[in-house]
């Protein structure tokens, strides 16, 4: 298993009820954070709009610069070993996720718990650690990537992370 953990975060169509992702950030094994536009499936776009958000993306840039559920699913299956991912609002990444999959139709191979718990477990209080290294922002209005380097960042700051295995890699 991996030493660092993989946090994840995604942007929904529409924020009063999410049905596909648009845009999916996370955390990789050695400290990276990826980001990727999600084009939609057709099938989606049957029942559902993209609404206004807070990235102003619109179908139009999702076609034009998003990856398909196929290649997004292939480069999590080759590049992250984990059975759990951790998220800021860990029920609707959840949804967005399995939808994702379910274009394909395949089920996750991982779940989605909330970062809470993550930090809980590791007798850290996320809220407290934040608002001690001066940010104020609530987590769930940060944009996805600052989301995730905010989260790598408070894990580092408390040594939560294994960072032995990166030190090795790079010399």
């Amino acid at each position: 298993m991996a030493s660092l953990p993989i946090f994840i975060s995604a942007v929904a169509n529409s924020t009063d009820e999410p049905h596909f992702p648009i845009l999916i950030t996370w955390s990789t094994h050695d400290g990276q954070v990826k980001e990727v536009l999600v084009t939609p499936d057709d099938e989606w776009l049957h029942s559902h709009a993209i609404e206004p958000n807070i990235q102003n993306l619109d179908e139009q840039q999702l076609y034009e610069f998003g990856y398909e559920a196929q290649d997004i699913l292939t480069e999590w299956a080759t590049e992250l070993d984990t059975d759990t991912m951790y998220a800021v609002d860990a029920e609707t990444v959840e949804i967005l996720i399995e939808t994702l999959y379910d274009t394909k139709g395949l089920e996750p191979s991982f779940e989605i718990n909330s970062i809470e718990q993550w930090f809980s477990e590791r007798d850290v209080n996320i809220h407290q650690a934040r608002e001690e290294q001066g940010e104020h922002t609530p987590l769930q209005l940060l944009s996805p990537d600052e989301q995730i380097m905010s989260l790598l960042q408070i894990a580092a700051n408390h040594d939560l992370l294994d960072l032995s295995a990166l030190e090795t890699d790079n010399s």
